[in-house]
């Protein structure tokens, strides 16, 4: 199949070339996979917003030699109320990180996406009681991933259990902190 349409969740993005992305992003189809994105960066393209950090887009590719080219995007859901402030920015921004370093590329689990998109809706909800309910289901994700569950662990955070996997610091905000 050369072409092919899904939808996924942008987990992140970087500059090639002049008019170029590379985006990443974590599919209902394909798992997490990494296109590149031909002119997205300049002022006219159609495809910009559908291919920011948060957005859960269907999107169209072709294959090619190297990474799919992404054709078309455009926005399902856009999570708003994420947006608003500073620390519901940085709150999206760890959770998208946690994403891109658990989810392994083009390996697809049933229900994973499904719980991926429902996490961004909770988070979505300018209520910041819901950290508990996040880190439940993220914990969700992991286990169903095959990771050891994180109570099981000297771990005290989903954060510091992720950074522990990937053998690196996280450069996003400690919000999912909270002790177990």
């Amino acid at each position: 199949m050369r072409t092919f349409a899904t939808e996924g969740i942008v987990l992140k993005r970087s500059n090639a070339g002049e008019a170029d992305r590379i985006v990443t992003l974590f599919t209902r189809d394909y798992g997490k996979i990494s296109c590149v994105a031909k002119g997205v960066r300049k002022t006219t393209s159609s495809k910009r917003s559908a291919l920011e950090p948060g957005m859960y887009s269907k999107i169209f590719c072709a294959k090619g030699h190297g990474l799919p080219i992404l054709t078309q995007a455009q926005i399902i859901e856009d999570f708003p109320e994420s947006r608003k402030s500073l620390h519901t920015t940085k709150s999206l921004s760890q959770v998208l990180e946690i994403f891109d370093t658990v989810m392994v590329e083009e390996e697809t689990q049933d229900g994973v996406f499904d719980v991926a998109v429902e996490i961004l809706r909770t988070l979505n909800q300018s209520d910041a009681s819901h950290r508990r309910e996040i880190i439940e289901m993220l914990k969700d994700i992991m286990g169903t991933l095959g990771f050891q569950d994180i109570d099981d662990t000297k771990f005290e955070s989903v954060s510091e259990y992720v950074e522990f996997l990937s053998e690196r610091k996280m450069h996003s905000f400690a919000f999912l902190t909270v002790k177990k």
